[in-house]
């Protein structure tokens, strides 16, 4: 039976577990918080997945895994991703996003892969981009001369929740690098439901690529939810991120109207609910190695502009998001 190590049982953890168990994995599950192992439990009977294929440890032990899934608060992440290098092996390694909330422990995390030798195996959890609608998306701006993104709404958080949609933007890019032409940060600072240790950021900001623009406008003092838009030389996708739908129209074929007419001879291609996987069900598949997550090089860039959005809009690492 193919192996896994778990490192920390909170929510998205527990998602992470179902996922493992569910693809046959034998889990040896990590946390240092007493009082999990029972709600584990109830959620995998619940699910009809079988309670004995998870073993509890409260130290991370010394073995080889197939795979190692890496799910705790940005607080504590770096430490155990270190300690479990010091004394295990895996052939596939995944962290959770943001992998760390300084700057410098996200450099850190490289430099600790690259030491031991599992800096070409290690992924993070930049999810969206197994989207259908998003991959979409992604085929219509590949053809486009140039496009414009924009995203609007209230306190995501631009560090837990924000990288999301900078990922997003990166890949509609195609991972062109963006540079920040304007940033300003919210007055107040973003809660997080995680406790007072922790708090995010909001903001408004401007990036600008080769061939791509992101204006966004996601302010800490704001409960909207968040409204993405794309828009080519001839469609425009409308995607609502709370009820998770979206449309997208485009001029009709052979359409000779000058574009002062602007949206006249347009077509509705589809309009409804977002298809989104479940992470239980993405997690089952990247440890069969039937799909890949970004790679940890390629999610440093994410995590790159997300420092230069917050440092032109004048806030100074370390931050406290998680």
């Amino acid at each position: 039976m193919k192996t896994a190590f778990l490192s920390a049982l909170g929510a998205m953890g527990r998602r992470h577990l179902k996922g493992l168990v569910r693809a046959g994995f034998a889990v040896t599950a990590f946390d240092i918080n007493d009082g999990l192992e029972e709600t584990v439990k109830k959620e995998l009977l619940a699910a009809a997945l079988p309670v004995n294929r998870v073993s509890f440890a409260r130290a991370i032990p010394q073995s080889y895994f197939d795979v190692a899934v890496f799910a705790e608060t940005t607080l504590n992440r770096l430490e155990n991703f270190k300690c479990f290098l010091d004394r295990c092996t895996a052939a596939r390694i995944l962290l959770e996003k943001p992998v760390a909330a300084d700057p410098a422990e996200v450099r850190d995390f490289w430099t600790t892969a690259q030491r031991h030798g599992v800096a070409g195996i290690t992924q993070v959890n930049f999810v969206r981009r197994h989207w259908p609608h998003l991959n979409r998306l992604v085929d219509r701006c590949a053809r486009e001369e140039k496009f414009a993104v924009t995203l609007n709404g209230g306190a995501i958080g631009l560090g837990c929740m924000g990288i999301h949609y900078l990922d997003t933007f990166l890949a509609l890019s195609g991972d062109d690098i963006p540079d920040v032409a304007w940033s300003e940060l919210s007055k107040t600072s973003v809660e997080s439901g995680r406790g007072a240790r922790f708090t995010d950021f909001g903001g408004d900001f401007v990036l600008t690529g080769r061939k791509s623009r992101l204006m966004a406008s996601l302010e800490a003092a704001s409960s909207s939810n968040v409204l993405m838009t794309v828009r080519g030389a001839h469609f425009l996708a409308y995607v609502d991120y709370t009820d998770m739908r979206w449309k997208i129209s485009s001029r009709k074929a052979n359409c000779q109207l000058p574009n002062y007419r602007y949206g006249a001879d347009y077509g509705l291609e589809e309009e409804g609910l977002i298809s989104v996987p479940a992470m239980d069900a993405l997690t089952h598949d990247w440890a069969l190695s039937l799909i890949e997550m970004p790679s940890l090089e390629q999610a440093l860039k994410t995590h790159e502009l997300l420092d230069s959005i917050l440092q032109v809009g004048g806030a100074r690492p370390p931050y406290h998001f998680t």
